[in-house]
């Protein structure tokens, strides 16, 4: 006959009550929604643009009535929109059309490029596309239009000088093109493309870039995230020009670096070896894991 001493059954019956806490958190860790990534397939950015949204939510989940939408594109270089070095102009004039449509006050897009900003925004055809939607495009050079923040969790990058559009912005969105960063960056998409919204970006040049790209991640947080991917750019990034590959997608999500992470495996690359994707997952500031990542494909006429 076994004998149940007092001091076993409080042994036993703690075990079991520990067991039961450690199942009901793992249940709730294998339930938990990872990220949410929507991908929309077709030819036409329009369309796509339309169908993305939908999926996401609709347009009033991010555009309010009477305020104001912040558009980061990336128009850093005086290159033709063949050559994909730039987000593809008709998709920024939809988005803009579409958020006045849907009750925005105004849409404005800050760039900072790497070309002279009117040769840039001209030759992208970025610059013509704003203005024939109804947005304001302009390049910010005065001191009144960065504001200096810190950066507390910043491992590299401790403080930026960022345009104060995008750190006041209501309804920020970060609509990167997809292409090649050469060996510097590996693959510039949405968490990189800030760098056009700094007005020091040399620093990150010399200062582990990866490492900067994930710490400004951590203070700019965009609503929402739509990748170009309709053409992107394989080889001699990020000007090229270079090998293209049509892979006609539209990339969205409100994790940026989830979004970064699902990009990359359009260049056949796993994400977590890119650096900054993995300084950024490991950091806690979005998911970078694949296999957490919640994908949804979406075909748009």
């Amino acid at each position: 006959m076994n004998t149940i001493t007092r001091r076993t059954f409080i042994k036993d019956t703690g075990l079991l009550a520990v067991g039961a806490v450690l199942s009901s958190r793992l249940a709730t860790a294998l339930d938990a929604p990872g990220p949410r990534v929507v991908v929309v397939h077709g030819s036409n950015p329009g369309a796509m643009l339309r169908a993305g949204m939908e999926k996401m939510g609709g347009w009033p989940a991010f555009v309010k009535q009477g305020r104001r939408v912040v558009l980061k594109p990336n128009a850093a270089w005086a290159c033709e929109p063949e050559k994909a070095a730039n987000t593809t102009p008709e998709l920024v004039a939809e988005f803009i059309r579409e958020c006045l449509k849907a009750g925005a006050s105004e849409v404005v897009v800050p760039e900072n490029p790497c070309s002279p900003a009117v040769d840039a925004f001209r030759v992208s055809g970025v610059g013509e596309a704003v203005k024939s939607a109804g947005g304001r495009m302009y390049c910010p050079r005065n001191k009144s239009e960065f504001r200096k923040i810190d950066i507390p969790k910043g491992r590299s990058l401790k403080s930026a000088d960022v345009v104060a559009d995008v750190l006041d912005a209501e309804c920020l969105v970060n609509m990167p093109v997809a292409k090649n960063h050469g060996s510097s960056a590996v693959l510039t998409i949405a968490m990189k493309n800030w760098m056009g919204s700094v007005k020091d970006r040399g620093y990150w040049h010399k200062h582990e870039l990866h490492q900067c790209i994930a710490d400004i991640c951590t203070v700019i947080r965009p609503t929402l995230v739509i990748v170009d991917a309709m053409r992107i750019m394989l080889t001699n990034g990020p000007r090229g020009p270079g090998k293209l590959k049509n892979a006609e997608q539209l990339v969205f999500a409100t994790d940026q670096v989830a979004a970064d992470a699902y990009t990359a495996t359009l260049f056949d690359k796993k994400p977590l070896d890119i650096p900054y994707i993995r300084a950024a997952h490991d950091a806690g500031t979005g998911c970078g894991d694949p296999a957490v990542i919640k994908v949804e494909h979406v075909n748009a006429a």
